[in-house]
């Protein structure tokens, strides 16, 4: 049997566990991440409850933060509960998530904000283990609210009237520059000693926040908890600048970022610098470029020496973070003079001077670019903006010839391309460009007097080709009135063809009816009713044909005058009125103007095909529609006749010219004629002209 003492003791246990936050109403413990998750899902319905480690807090500012194994989370410390709260305290924070000057942040309301339900965990303390990132790398992540271990160097110190606030600190690394705030006072002899001192700390790592904790341009802000977690250590370049200098970029031995050991000890002149970006120097082998976010300002012919780190950056040795010591003060360096304008890598960052033809190139947003071209052929870009402003540039003309004087930057891509934008040169100050001579002999005065010239000519010889023009186009109208006529008789005689394959022939048959008539009023006089029926039927039939081919012989005049009245006219009037086939017509559409035997095809076409139909395919329905738009005619003949074998469209039978008729007089206008059909199925006929391809008549 169970001891009773083990399942008392049981009971306790599990109501220790869920009793607690249910009776409380506590929200469960979740991760870092997970709260994290909430937000970005929008989720703030509900309060979170997160437990971890404080890595920072500091109750004039107002902010501290919490991790754990899955990220960190910042949030209000001015509670009574958090009074003294300490770096390595495990804790409990309950509150609805929301960001606060940019910040992840719990907080004890959304909108109000407040402190939130902080509780401390007695007996409980650990030490969260820093992690180490680089500050480009962590700022492209979003690294919110770790612990991290950096390095780097103090550039710049910012002392706040108010004690309660802390120090303000620039860093800058190989990796970029990050703002610290250290929330204790050093005396100002100490701060003295720290600009430009390495310093190494333990601090909490937030990329993203409002420009009045972190400004635009530094990569991270820096939360250091205490004096403790910062160690500066002002003698450790020392070792390096007692080395001997490096005097050659190929002496230096580049790594990536990830392996970088030691700085290097370069020395050389200085021939052009950029404030708080970079510093060139010209060695005994060459020059290189430093970057360094130094607050002091380089002149052209200091002497100095860096102490740096080498990297290689996809191949190109770049030196980084940049400590400079000035030596000593000279001349400043003379140009190397480019006579023809060849370049080659060996001169990447030297002092140049080159001269050439001043080009301006207009880009989108109203700018300008100028360049060079040298006499090798080459363009470089005039990068004023480097060093200079818009004011600071002296009068220039597209044209002119110029002698510049500026630093060397080669890119990736150094062909002679007429934008430059592989060979840059970087004028230092006003007096680099130096004009030698204006624009040529061409100038706009010039030009405008060549230009009336070429009108004058012109306005000479466009007569002459007008009227060349108007008798080509006397000629075109001939022709036109000729084929014109061609097609009138054509249609003429397949009218005579019509009048002898069905009118004589139905006034031959009903002669031999009458012939018969003549002869049964004797011989067989029960029959005189029904050949007086039948010989009247065949009278009747002639006098429609009659009708259809008189009307026929004068629809050529009619089309000419609109197209769409002519096919309405024609059907009712083709169509008897006791016919067992429904013929319905649709236009849609504005008419447009149609060159003069393009209306009478297109008539002829619905013609035939409607014929067809009505001859051989039986049908009940036959739909006739006219789509007329901007771009096209659309002509389409629909029935719901017994229809045939699409085999039939290319290898008619003998004897059979319908098909061809239709296709021939649709490619005699420019269009293109397409047939569906299937037997049972009906047959379409589509005809599509394309108005661009229509020749309209010109008016002079």
């Amino acid at each position: 049997m169970t001891n009773p003492s083990v399942i008392v003791c049981g009971l306790l246990f599990w109501a220790t566990v869920f009793l607690p936050p249910v009776l409380r109403g506590e929200q469960p413990v979740m991760t870092i991440a997970q709260a994290k998750a909430h937000l970005a899902r929008r989720e703030f319905q509900k309060p979170v409850r997160v437990r971890g480690v404080v890595t920072f807090s500091n109750q004039q500012m107002g902010l501290a933060y919490v991790q754990d194994a899955s990220g960190g989370i910042g949030f209000d410390p001015r509670s009574l509960s958090a009074a003294r709260l300490l770096p390595g305290e495990v804790v409990e924070v309950e509150g609805y998530l929301t960001r606060h000057q940019g910040l992840t942040m719990l907080m004890r309301h959304r909108i109000k904000l407040g402190s939130p339900e902080v509780r401390v965990l007695p007996g409980e303390k650990q030490s969260a283990a820093p992690l180490h990132f680089d500050l480009d790398a962590a700022a492209q992540m979003r690294i919110d609210g770790l612990l991290t271990h950096l390095s780097g160097v103090i550039r710049s110190i910012t002392v706040p009237e108010a004690d309660s606030e802390p120090l303000i600190v620039e860093i800058s690394s190989p990796s970029g520059h990050a703002v610290a705030r250290l929330p204790w006072r050093e005396p100002q002899a100490v701060l003295d000693q720290w600009i430009n001192a390495p310093v190494q700390m333990d601090a909490v790592l937030v990329c993203r926040a409002d420009t009045s904790l972190l400004p635009e341009n530094a990569d991270a802000l820096l939360l250091v908890s205490s004096s403790t977690r910062w160690n500066v250590q002002p003698q450790a370049l020392e070792e390096v600048f007692q080395r001997p200098p490096v005097t050659a970029a190929s002496a230096i031995e580049a790594t990536p970022r990830s392996t970088l050991k030691e700085r290097v000890h370069v020395a050389g002149t200085v021939t052009a610098a950029r404030a708080r970006s970079w510093v060139c120097l010209r060695t005994e082998e060459g020059s290189i470029e430093v970057s360094t976010r130094q607050r002091d300002v380089f002149i052209p012919g200091q002497h100095l020496s860096i102490a740096c780190w080498p990297q290689n950056k996809t191949g190109r040795l770049m030196l980084q973070d940049g400590v400079c010591r000035v030596t000593g003060q000279g001349p400043p360096p003379e140009p190397v003079t480019m006579v023809q304008g060849f370049f080659n890598p060996a001169m990447q960052r030297e002092l140049v001077e080159v001269t050439g033809i001043l080009h301006s190139y207009s880009l989108p947003g109203g700018s300008t670019r100028l360049t060079l071209a040298l006499p090798s052929g080459m363009h470089c870009l005039l990068a004023w903006n480097s060093f200079l402003q818009p004011d600071d540039l002296p009068p220039l003309e597209d044209g002119s010839v110029i002698r510049l004087t500026g630093i060397c930057h080669i890119g990736q891509d150094s062909t002679a391309s007429p934008e430059g934008t592989g060979l840059s040169i970087l004028p230092r100050s006003r007096e680099d460009i130096v004009l030698l001579s204006g624009p040529s002999w061409w100038t706009a005065d010039r030009l405008m007097l060549a230009v009336w010239w070429l009108l004058g000519l012109v306005g000479v010889a466009l007569p002459g080709a007008l009227i060349f023009r108007w008798q080509i186009w006397r000629q075109a109208q001939r022709i036109r009135r000729i084929e014109s006529q061609a097609a009138t008789e054509e249609e003429r005689l397949r009218i005579a063809r019509e009048f002898h394959d069905s009118l004589q022939q139905q006034l031959t048959s009903a002669a031999l009816h009458l012939e018969t008539l003549k002869g049964a009023l004797h011989a067989a006089p029960e029959m005189l009713p029904r050949l007086i029926d039948d010989t009247t039927a065949m009278l009747r039939h002639c006098q429609v044909e009659a009708r259809h081919c008189i009307w026929d012989l004068r629809s050529d005049a009619t089309v000419r005058s609109s197209l769409t009245e002519s096919l309405s006219d024609w059907l009712q009037n083709r169509i008897p009125a006791d016919a067992n086939t429904q013929v319905c017509f649709i236009h849609e559409g504005n008419e447009p103007v149609l060159p003069e035997g393009v209306p009478f095809h297109l008539m002829r076409i619905a013609q035939e095909a409607v014929t067809n139909a009505l001859a051989h395919s039986s049908a009940s329905q036959i739909q006739v529609r006219l789509y007329s738009s901007r771009r096209q005619v659309e002509l389409v003949i629909e029935d719901d006749g017994s229809g045939f074998e699409p085999r039939l469209i290319s290898q008619p039978r003998p004897g059979h010219f319908g098909l061809s008729g239709l296709k021939e007089r649709a490619a005699k206008i420019g269009a293109k004629l397409d047939l569906s059909t299937h037997p049972g199925t009906g047959t379409r006929v589509t005809v599509r002209l394309p108005l661009s391809s229509l020749q309209y008549e010109p008016r002079i």
